[in-house]
């Protein structure tokens, strides 16, 4: 059968075909190839018995070639459907294991199989995508949409709400892996219990990294020209003990993105539109700042910008001892040329 599409897993995942005896889950998100390849697992396995899920190991495969075959077509006593979870399944030996089991399908056994990112060309990728009775599921990270859904739906479930503005917070804060995802979306409901509804508070205080906040403030301040907000932000990262080679990345990035939306706005695109636009998406705390910096930043004076923070983001690298007071001034220095231009603009 033909690799199932990224937006078709979940769909997959929540209703497996009862007549489709092999799954193979994969991808780079490790959490959500985990909970993917749990939930297909139990959806094949009698809840009622204990015996009716069976976990393997693939290292286990070494030592006892024929531990799978045997599992598979085992009779059990309990139940008439069982499943085999045969997990870190990533190396091209398993695709051996496995193959023979496609010529005589067990009858009532379904075998998932959990694997790593697989490239294309994998042995165990190429067998179950071609495979008739077999599916391969990717696992790629969340986007803003999915991190949006798997909010609502654990909110939901505690029997809370959240609002809009904690909504949007959190969403910018996740991802990358799902089962850390949602435990961190977890630990904030049941932070919110008895209170009834999620606050913006409540998702900086829980989730929020200090020192993503105070990079922010730097950077904000930065390409503003706002320079007694950015002496106070530099500070205030510098007690928090804030890396200055993050610092001056995030630095990069933003003027790279500043860059992308001059264009679109050169291009007849509205300030607030090209905003709005933006990805990956800016909080709506920052939006107000980051129009107010497009305002003030020509495309010659963003790509020499991009230039000396390229140059900063290296020098720091070579002088650890020094990085703080090269970043600290390199971003001094760019805050007084969008102060000069804010300056112009007014008169």
């Amino acid at each position: 059968m033909v690799a199932a599409r990224a937006q078709e897993a979940d769909r997959l995942v929540a209703r497996p075909p009862q007549d489709i005896t092999f799954y193979l889950v994969y991808g780079p998100d490790t959490g959500l190839v985990s909970e993917r390849a749990r939930t297909i697992a139990k959806a094949f396995a009698d809840p009622g018995d204990p015996f009716a899920l069976v976990r393997i190991e693939a290292s286990e495969l070494t030592a006892n070639p024929t531990r799978l075959a045997d599992e598979a077509y085992a009779v059990s006593m309990f139940s008439s459907r069982r499943a085999i979870l045969l997990r870190d399944a990533g190396r091209a030996d398993v695709a051996g294991r496995v193959r023979p089991l496609f010529k005589n399908p067990p009858a009532d056994t379904a075998i998932v199989v959990e694997a790593g990112d697989l490239k294309k060309s994998s042995p165990l990728r190429v067998l179950f995508e071609q495979e008739r009775q077999a599916y391969a599921i990717p696992c790629f990270a969340d986007d803003e949409r999915a991190i949006g859904a798997l909010v609502d739906d654990e909110v939901k479930a505690a029997g809370l709400s959240i609002s809009s503005e904690a909504r949007a917070l959190l969403v910018s804060l996740l991802g990358g892996d799902r089962l850390m995802t949602r435990g961190e979306i977890q630990k904030l409901c049941l932070h919110a219990l008895g209170t009834g509804t999620i606050s913006i508070a409540d998702v900086e205080t829980l989730i929020g990294d200090s020192s993503t906040f105070a990079i922010d403030e730097v950077i904000d301040a930065t390409a503003s020209g706002a320079l007694p907000a950015l002496v106070e932000g530099l500070a205030k990262a510098r007690t928090e003990g804030v890396d200055a080679g993050q610092i001056v990345g995030a630095a990069l990035r933003h003027f790279m993105l500043l860059d992308e939306l001059r264009a679109a706005v050169d291009g007849g695109v509205s300030p607030g539109d090209a905003v709005n636009g933006a990805r990956p998406p800016i909080f709506f705390k920052r939006k107000g700042k980051v129009e107010t910096a497009l305002g003030l930043w020509s495309p010659a004076r963003l790509a020499r910008a991009i230039i000396v923070l390229g140059e900063a983001a290296r020098d720091a690298r070579l002088n650890q001892s020094l990085a703080a007071d090269i970043v600290g001034e390199t971003l001094l220095t760019l805050a007084r040329a969008a102060d000069q231009a804010a300056g112009r603009r007014r008169r």
